[in-house]
């Protein structure tokens, strides 16, 4: 059963939809970064952490389930596209991690772009994957 009729399962679809409201929440907590509004900022940022978390544990059953499959065929340009989303997803995870749980560091605006870009980059890779594997 999917939701935006590809040949997806429900949480394939759930993971992009809420991986992309994730990433739009983060924008968002961007622009109230230049805003000057902090508290806003943090608060968005966590939730699009927290959104971040959840996906990853969806997709995270897939990945168990077909490891194996990945791993043996390692040279098919969608798995190396695959394993490339997962490295560069999992970075991002926990980096997001710890700026959402650690508040007593300081942030450098290099790390916070450096962060931000690579998340882009992975939902990138993540569209891309999606259209390899479930549209017609």
């Amino acid at each position: 059963m999917s939701i935006l009729g590809t040949r997806a399962g429900l949480i394939a679809d759930l993971a992009i939809i809420v991986q992309t409201a994730a990433f739009i929440i983060l924008v968002s907590g961007v622009i109230y970064i230049k805003k000057k509004n902090y508290q806003r900022h943090v608060k968005l940022a966590d939730i699009a952490v927290f959104f971040g978390i959840l996906s990853f544990l969806w997709m995270g059953f897939s990945l168990m389930n077909n490891f194996q499959a990945l791993i043996s065929n390692i040279s098919a340009s969608r798995n190396l596209i695959a394993i490339i989303h997962i490295i560069t997803g999992l970075i991002v995870l926990l980096t997001g991690i710890f700026f959402a749980t650690n508040r007593y560091i300081k942030k450098f605006q290099n790390n916070m772009r450096m962060a931000f870009l690579l998340w882009a980059f992975a939902l990138f890779l993540g569209f891309i994957l999606y259209i390899m594997y479930y549209t017609y």
